[in-house]
């Protein structure tokens, strides 16, 4: 590495040469005899090379130093067998590199370019049969020039070669971990239905009290050896009184601050109340174990194995103190009204007490683990007393649960079962009942350190998802108090700032919707932390526990598409989240139309579809380049068989970006008329007026003919034919029309109405009323009551009836001729008869 630095410093001082000064042209040689050969020309003199700048001298030392810790650690990985912490060590020891490297190209780069534009104005070299040679000075000048955009390019590449370098390493040492949390995780032991493992623990638990004994005689006979007097005997008698100021000060903070009788407390003062209650139970006693314990070591009253017991005990203190804290809080077992989760009191009774019995469980076995750590117990009392604690635990989780089940029961209700609300309880009650039974599992079958490791992360992620719902409670409840346009401080803030009241809602919605989003991302890095692992490794630490195949430089696996799977749901849901708030917090308080609301929300729900999506491929390896190729392969059949879905899906797309038909518009497809409730990826929603659902394909929409009738506005036109009689007087009509059209209010004025005489004859004439309104929702019931009125008036004007007819002449064709021929042959008749 000495070599390699000597190297380096020797190039960049040939590389960094400042450029030489002007040289005067030298004199004109003496004129050489004729006939004589001219003599040989000077060597030129070399440009002494000036060292490089500070800052990149400073560069070419900080990157010798990274490689030497990058080699080190890189050696030492060879090695086999290697801890956690000797690993995690490492981690911290080129933590920093990343950051120094990515430093040092930021700085250099800029350089690099200012020297390439200089070079760019300097052009390049000419020819060297160039009618007019350039002068010393410039050929210099560009020499220098491209020594140093060598060298800073050099330092560049070097420090990029370092970077990936690091990142490797980091891999690797991730990897290791990996494998080496996954091995002590599902390393096999004595199950605790072994008797072999009693017989070797049960002879072993008196010595290991002795010990424990010993431990706490020999921490005693050392604080005696360091006081005497007064002091021994006050130091002796502060244990106890500290612990029973613990206990009086709870049960006085509980009486005074506890959460008073109201019939109907706001939502934030439950909020408040539960983070109230909280704080009151848990704070005092692990403010006070911890002061107790930083007392005595900054005093020097623990050894080395008491510190390491008294350690433990506080933090099984802050355990139960934080488990019973949130429990109360959150459930309020003695005031209904004061609870957040709607669970009767039954259930919210058992919950608190389930929840501080298993936190007391866990904290006795860490405690009990941290003492057989102490004396140094044999591996077999380890397990059994790790296995114990588990099972007792799981126990008392699942037999709480399953009794809960019970008391949380609707059968008893009378009449008929009410629809209700997604029931977070039941799923939470389930995964709990799970965990537990793979806890008894694991126990049993000898995994007590896997057993042990789901009880504790349970409960540590039960603890996490209180404090994230109390939070973003308090946050939901506290931004929509204070963000009121009419409340103080809106009144403050527009006056001092000077927006108007109707954004200061917009911009509750915005700050609660980003500390939202805060909250969550620190939850989730909450729980990732107790694993022992980066935050970034945590979700594929138990990767190695499952066997895969390989296709393509892809791995799949179990584990893989399960994780695959549960990162697609997650980003799904944070989608579907954050369109529910788009769609109901913060679109709401804009300007905007149903219509493009609709279009905005229904874009963001794709466009976190396809990301979900990508994310889940990505984990699994299926980047875009092979999916292009899947696609290509697929083309064919996509073609053919989903023409018609794709056709839909792109069209679907059209209507919500071009907006030709928008939700809530009144259209007329085919035989089909109604209003657009709802634009889907493949159909569109059409609600007719008999509020009859009708589902049109996309295409349909876009390839066919349709009548918007709301494109514009919402103004219509209603058309009447009326036929009267015809001796009816046409002006008398028209006036009459007019009449009716401009009482009605709905009509618009302007236009105004208007009165088409289309046809007479002898007996009728028609005419066409055309009249304007302003909602064409009311169209039919508009043309109907004009129906009403002009039938009314009409009848009484008598339009539709003509004038009184006259009598009327009957002439029968051919009678004379037939009265004369009967009355000739009476007459003969006659004289025959007389």
């Amino acid at each position: 590495m000495a070599k390699t630095s000597i190297a380096l410093a020797a190039l960049l001082s040939l590389l960094f040469a400042a450029p030489a000064p002007a040289q005067q042209p030298p004199a004109s040689p003496p004129a050489q005899p004729q006939g004589q050969a001219p003599a040989p020309a000077a060597p030129p003199v070399p440009v002494p090379a000036a060292p490089p700048p500070p800052e990149i001298a400073q560069a070419a030392k900080d990157l010798d130093d990274a490689a030497a810790t990058l080699d080190g650690v890189e050696k030492r990985l060879d090695q086999h067998y290697l801890s956690d912490g000797t690993l995690v060590s490492m981690r911290d020891q080129i933590a920093p590199i990343s950051a120094k490297l990515a430093a040092i190209i930021d700085k250099t780069t800029p350089k690099l370019d200012d020297v390439k534009a200089r070079l760019d104005q300097l052009g390049p070299a000419p020819d060297a049969k160039a009618a007019a040679p350039e002068s010393q000075t410039v050929s210099d000048e560009r020499a220098a020039l491209q020594q140093s955009a060598a060298g800073v390019d050099e330092l560049i590449k070097r420090a990029k070669l370092l970077a990936v370098k690091t990142d490797q390493l980091k891999a690797s040492i991730a990897s290791r971990r990996r494998a080496l949390f996954t091995t002590s995780l599902f390393r096999p032991s004595a199950s605790l239905a072994d008797p072999s493992l009693w017989r070797d623990v049960l002879p072993e638990a008196p010595k290991n009290v002795a010990r424990v004994g010993g431990v706490l005689s020999e921490w005693a006979s050392y604080v005696n050896a360091r006081l005497d007097g007064w002091r021994l005997v006050a130091f002796w008698l502060s244990l106890p009184a500290a612990f029973v100021a613990c206990a009086f000060l709870l049960r006085a903070s509980r009486r005074i601050l506890a959460r008073r009788q109201r019939e109907n407390p706001s939502e934030l003062r439950k909020v408040v109340g539960a983070w109230w209650i909280a704080l009151v139970i848990a704070a005092p006693p692990i403010a006070l174990s911890l002061l107790m314990f930083f007392a005595l070591d900054a005093g020097g009253f623990l050894t080395y194995r008491a510190k390491e017991a008294f350690f433990a005990l506080a933090a099984a203190i802050a355990r139960v103190a934080i488990a019973a804290g949130l429990a109360r809080g959150l459930f309020a077992p003695s005031r209904a009204n004061w609870r957040l989760p709607r669970l009767n009191d039954a259930v919210a009774s058992r919950l608190v007490g389930v929840i501080v019995s298993v936190a007391a469980i866990v904290a006795v076995t860490r405690l009990l683990e941290a003492l057989n750590e102490v004396i140094d117990a044999s591996l077999a009392f380890s397990v059994a007393t790790r296995g114990v604690g588990a099972l007792i635990g799981a126990a008392a989780l699942a037999t709480g649960l399953w009794r809960i089940g019970a008391d949380a029961s609707d059968e008893d209700c009378f009449g008929p079962p009410i629809a209700r609300r997604f029931n977070w309880f039941v799923i939470l009650r389930g995964a709990a009942l799970s965990a537990s039974l793979v806890v008894i599992l694991a126990v049993l079958f000898g995994y007590p350190t896997f057993g042990s490791f789901v009880l504790d992360k349970g409960l540590w992620c039960a603890a996490v998802a209180s404090l994230y719902f109390l939070l973003n409670a308090l946050v939901d409840e506290g931004m929509s108090a204070g963000f009121k346009p009419d409340s103080r401080f809106a009144g403050s803030f527009v006056a001092r700032v000077g927006v108007r009241r109707s954004s200061f809602a917009l911009l509750g919605v915005i700050v609660s919707g980003v500390v939202r989003v805060i909250l969550l991302i620190v939850a989730v890095i909450a729980v990732l932390a107790p694993l022992g692992l980066q935050s970034a490794d945590v979700p594929f630490d138990l990767r190695s526990a499952f066997f895969g195949f390989t296709v393509a430089d892809i791995t799949i696996s179990p584990a893989s598409i399960l994780g695959g799977a549960a990162i697609f749901a997650l980003a799904l849901a944070l989608a579907h989240m954050f369109t529910r708030w788009l769609d109901s917090k913060l679109l709401p308080q804009t300007q905007l139309d149903a219509g493009l609301r609709n279009s905005i929300v229904t874009s963001v729900n794709y466009l976190g579809f396809i990301v979900s999506a990508a994310l889940a491929l990505g984990y699994l390896g299926l980047s875009f380049e092979r999916l292009a190729i899947v696609a290509g392969a697929l083309s064919v059949g996509i073609g053919f068989g989903l023409q018609s879905i794709v056709n839909n899906f792109v069209s679907g797309l059209i209507l919500l970006w071009e907006r030709a038909v928008r939700v809530g518009d009144w259209i007329i497809v085919g035989g089909d008329q109604g209003f657009v409730r709802r634009i889907n990826v493949r159909s569109t929603e059409l609600e007719t007026v008999d509020r009859t659902q009708v589902i049109i394909p996309n295409s349909s929409l876009i390839s066919g003919v349709v009548k918007n009738l709301v494109r514009n506005d919402r103004s219509g036109r209603v058309t009447i034919p009326i036929t009267v009689h015809g001796s009816a007087d046409p002006s008398a009509v028209r006036e009459t029309l007019f009449a009716i059209a401009r009482a009605d209010e709905r009509v618009l004025r302007i236009p105004a109405p208007q009165i088409f005489f289309t046809g007479m004859g002898g007996s009728a004439l028609n005419f066409e009323l055309a009249a304007f309104i302003g909602d064409v929702e009311t169209m039919a019931r508009v043309r109907s009551d004009l129906h009403f009125e002009i039938f009314r008036q009409f009848k009484e004007k008598k339009f539709f009836d003509g004038p009184a007819a006259g009598p009327q002449q009957i002439e029968i064709v051919g009678a004379p001729s037939v009265l004369a021929r009967r009355a000739d042959a009476g007459g003969v008749d006659a004289g025959a008869g007389g």
